[in-house]
Order: structure tokens, then sequence, then C-alpha cells
């Protein structure tokens, strides 16, 4: 099959690498398959980028030009206020930043079917009608968190307007029906309903939400998880890696990160105040914190426990050897499309301890391979680190052993790309 994907982000950073890694994998398979990247970089055969130097060069200057106009004359672009903890990136997703065409002009092949993944500044859903219609390709949507059902915001916490049409927005603070979000909404809707689209989702409960929308109940929803390097998230004698890390051996070690901590999203509030119940508890209890991600001024002072902070983590590899030198993660996102470090603790045999949410549902599954607790209830999620905390070796060992094995059977790349060529050959034309 001749395949084409469609990604903002840069396909060899961070998440990025979802598109990195369909296209080599599908490359391997027999595919004749392309990636069309918005951002620009030095990239190998096959991946395109559709920003030049030029346009990179013209940004730097803009923001430039504006941070003078702030500080020096007062001057401040006009923005609209937002609220941070909805995460709306693209205000008005009608606009468009560029042109179907040229996309189609660094097109050398018609493709069979089109992969879309990271929209965020690139291509909005007029632009994949448009691609839809002239290429006649079926288009697969992989939805990396809950903004493809919504008009705006990223995460909706406890609104549920995207099942009826948005509008009086709590991410825009808007009191109004007809907002942005509802004008962003009907303008999704009237392209996608004509668009042969279908959704992949990376975990259970987003495969419910998206199919309870109004946006896309009619469409094919399919659910793929999120694939592991299992060469380097794999499991490895604790006490080697707790020797480099300079850890202690004789301490039951729990470790929790974030790109911030000081992200409510990711709950770090909740696991301080669930740690304190845990010290009130048992003032002798043996648990140390491993910590990792910016922002860790946010929680300093404030931890009841012996604890080592490693910092911002820059690679998968400084990344895998927390896990790997850990005997828990704790997970106390309240908010959360994955998040994907359960993935990779799995995958590391590191058992997890989380909420009921995101991808946790689908891979802890209680006194196999973590436990869980009640979402946002903070005593459950301090007695589940307490019942962690208590295990025995051989108990421990063995929950490291289903965890490893779950690992290999649901989060290879080989499995994560011959799900995607079973879901794709639905739609051969």
């Amino acid at each position: 099959m001749k395949i084409l994907i469609l990604t903002s982000s840069n396909p060899y950073v961070t998440a990025g690498v979802v598109a990195h890694n369909l296209f080599t994998g599908l490359k391997e398979k027999g595919h004749y398959t392309k990636i069309i990247v918005r951002e620009y970089g030095k990239y190998e055969e096959g991946i395109i980028n559709i920003d030049k130097w030029s346009d990179v060069i013209r940004v730097k200057i803009k923001n430039k030009l504006q941070r003078i106009l702030k500080k020096y004359f007062n001057i401040e672009k006009s923005k609209v206020l937002l609220d941070d903890d909805y995460t709306i990136h693209d205000y008005d997703l009608t606009k468009k930043y560029y042109k179907t065409s040229e996309i189609l002009k660094h097109l050398d092949f018609k493709p069979d079917i089109i992969l879309y993944l990271f929209p965020q500044w690139f291509l909005n859903v007029e632009n994949l009608y448009e691609l839809n219609q002239y290429t006649g390709a079926p288009i697969f949507w992989y939805s990396m968190d809950p903004a493809l059902l919504t008009g705006g915001c990223h995460y909706f916490w406890d609104c549920n307007r995207y099942l009826t049409g948005c509008g009086k927005c709590p991410g825009m603070y808007s009191k109004e029906e007809n907002d942005q979000s509802k004008i962003n909404f009907e303008f999704k809707k009237k392209f996608i309903d004509k668009t042969d689209l279908s959704i992949i989702t990376g975990t259970k409960i987003d495969l419910e939400r998206t199919k309870k929308s109004l946006l896309f109940r009619n469409k094919q929803v399919h659910k793929i998880f999120l694939p592991v390097d299992y060469s380097i998230f794999k499991p490895v004698s604790k006490d080697m890696v707790r020797d480099k890390l300079d850890l202690p051996k004789d301490e039951m070690i729990f470790f929790f990160g974030s790109a911030d901590l000081s992200d409510k999203r990711k709950g770090i509030m909740d696991l301080v105040k669930a740690l304190k119940i845990i010290k009130k508890k048992d003032e002798n209890i043996n648990l140390f914190l491993l910590i990792a991600g910016k922002r860790f001024d946010f929680i300093d002072g404030k931890l009841p426990f012996n604890y080592k902070y490693l910092g911002n983590l820059e690679n998968n590899h400084q990344l895998a050897s927390a896990f790997q030198a850990s005997d828990f993660f704790i997970c106390p996102s309240i908010e959360d499309a994955g998040p994907f470090m359960i993935n990779q603790s799995v995958m590391c045999g590191t058992p997890v301890v989380s909420f009921e949410l995101g991808i946790a549902l689908d891979l802890v599954i209680p006194n196999e391979t973590g436990f869980l607790a009640e979402l946002k209830n903070i005593d459950d999620l301090a007695n589940n680190i307490i019942k962690a905390n208590s295990l025995k070796n051989d108990k421990l060992k063995e929950m490291s052993i289903k965890c490893r094995k779950l690992g290999l059977e649901k989060l290879k790349l080989d499995s994560f790309v011959d799900n995607f060529e079973k879901v794709i050959s639905t739609k051969k034309h």
C-alpha cells in the first residue's frame, strides 16, 4: 500500500517519534510510506518538511519584535483570555495555516491511506476533507488526547459539552452559547461528516468517549496502544542502577515524574497530600521517593519522606533508569490521556500505583501489575501506596514479571505496526 503520514511535530523528538515509528515499521512491512511534517528540520529520505529555514527565521524575528514592543513600549499583541487548565492551543479552529495545495505539491504518489497525527498549527478538518476528496484515500486520525472531540480544549475535565456541540466553554471563560468553541465545533462537524475519516485511540476510555462524541459517533473508532522501545525500557539489576544513581538499596523506592511538576493535571499536590497521610499513619514507614521533572520548587519542602531529585531527564535512557531503579511508579494524574509513562513503566517491569484514569485502566491490573485508586480519592491513593510498600520480595518479583510480560504482549513496536495494518486494511480501495 502507499501510505502518507501527516504530522505537525518533529518525528525525531519526544511524542513525535510515534510518526517515525510508523514510518519505519510500515516501510519494513513493504509499504511505500512518506511523512509530510510541518516543522522544519534535517530529515532522512522520505520525510518532507513544509516549513523552510526562512519560515523559522521569520518567526524568530516576529517573536523578538513582540518582546521588544512589550518591554520598551508596553505594547502587547492582544491575547484571548483562556484557562490554562483546559490547554487550548488553537483558539480559532476554522483558521487555515496551510493550503491543501501545499501538501499536494509535495506528493509524488497517490496515497491509498492517510494517517494524521499531531494537528497543532498544521492542518484543520477542511484540509483533511480536501485531501480525502482529491486523493480518494481514507484518513485515519490517531487521537493523542481528547482535543479532536471538542471545540478547542485538549482536556475537558468535568465538562461534557463535546457530547452536544460545545458552547459556554469554561476553558474560554464563556457563558455564551454561540462562542468560539461552538463555532469551532460546527466547523469541524461540517467537514468531518462528509470526510471518509476513522479515529484511532490509545486507551479504552478514549475509545468510549470518542464513540459517544457528537463528532464521531457515526465514524469507525479503533484502539491501538502506543508502543515502547523494549530494548531501552527493560528490567535490569536494581542494585546496579541504584549504585549508578546513588540510591539506597535497602528501601522501597517509589518514582514519580512529569515534564512540569507544577501541572495541575498531573496531580502532584494530591500525591503530596497522600504521602502526608501515609506519614501520619506510620511515622517509621520505610519509603523513599525518586522524582524527575521541571519546577521541583513547586513541591520543594513539602515532601514528608527522604527523596532524590533527578532534575529534568533528557533522554529515554535516563528515564528508563529511573523506572529500573524503582519498586513502583506512582501516577497521581487526575486528568490525562495517558500518561505514556505508565506504558514505559510496565515495559520496564515496574508495577504502577495510579488513579483510575487513562491508560491505567488498560494496563494496571490490581494485584498483578499494580494498584488502582478511585479517581481523586487521596485517602485511597495513600492506602494503595501503603499496600504496595508492604509487599514482600517474592510478590514484587512476580508483579514485575507480569508487567514485563504484559508490555511485550501489548506494547512492542511490531504489535503497533501489525495492528495499524489490520485497521487500515479494512479501508482498502
